[in-house]
């Protein structure tokens, strides 16, 4: 091969590669399926011990957010949060007055994720809803709009062989809806330390049940979380929730 004809062959190969990372790129990059766009009833769960905060959450198409919240039986005016971006199918957002950086993964089937601040991590699960009007001070809107989770049956994970054996201890959040029935439909974990407790907690929810209600096309969203410990002393194995 002579030298000019090996210059043109490694320029012509050169060009393909330039042409394809382009592409190689776009294929990398997640493809939002869900529109976030409305007005949505949400759950947001953080520890324990503060339990569920309920909330209307309104997302709209000049990228501004804003949120009602349940208070005292009636949910409260609309409260401003910053405008949202969307990057790579993950939408993100700020609540200022909580520090909350909230973040959803717009490839799944229904708006929910992860919310964090510089010490704390929860998780946050949404349902549409067809209420669009804006609740105010002087006319709020009844709790029925976004009515509680109430638990008839409270279900705890095995905690796995396997790991009290390796001694691996962890941290679950999983969110999910809950039918009129009061099952645990379509799970989801926010977190999950470790796959070995997957399992565990997933059969825990299936077992668990919540009050019923005569509406059979609204699902509820809700969360749990689960800490799974071992006793440096005893070595017993333990669940919290």
């Amino acid at each position: 091969m002579t030298a000019s004809r090996f210059v043109l062959v490694a320029a012509a190969c050169l060009a393909c590669v330039c042409a394809a990372a382009p592409a190689a790129a776009r294929k990398s990059h997640a493809v939002p399926s869900l529109d976030p766009i409305g007005t949505w009833n949400c759950v947001v769960y953080g520890h324990p011990a503060f339990g569920d905060e309920r909330l209307l959450l309104s997302v709209l198409a000049d990228r501004s957010t804003k949120v009602a919240r349940l208070l005292d039986g009636e949910i409260s005016a609309w409260v401003p949060l910053t405008h949202w971006e969307i990057e790579d199918a993950t939408l993100t957002f700020t609540d200022s007055r909580s520090g909350r950086d909230y973040h959803a993964d717009l490839t799944r089937t229904t708006l929910g994720g992860s919310w964090r601040t510089p010490t704390l991590l929860g998780g946050w699960w949404c349902s549409p809803t067809d209420f669009v009007a804006a609740p105010t001070v002087e006319q709020a809107k009844p709790e029925t709009l976004m009515p509680p989770l109430l638990p008839w049956l409270t279900a705890t994970p095995v905690y796995p062989i396997k790991a009290i054996r390796d001694a691996k201890q962890g941290r679950a959040v999983s969110c999910f809806f809950v039918d009129s029935e009061g099952y645990v439909v379509q799970p989801e974990f926010v977190e999950l330390s470790d796959e070995i407790f997957r399992t565990p907690i997933l059969n825990a929810l299936a077992r668990s049940r919540y009050e019923a209600w005569p509406d059979e096309r609204m699902l509820r969203p809700g969360c749990r979380s689960f800490i799974f410990r071992l006793d440096p002393l005893t070595g017993d194995a333990s669940t919290a929730q």
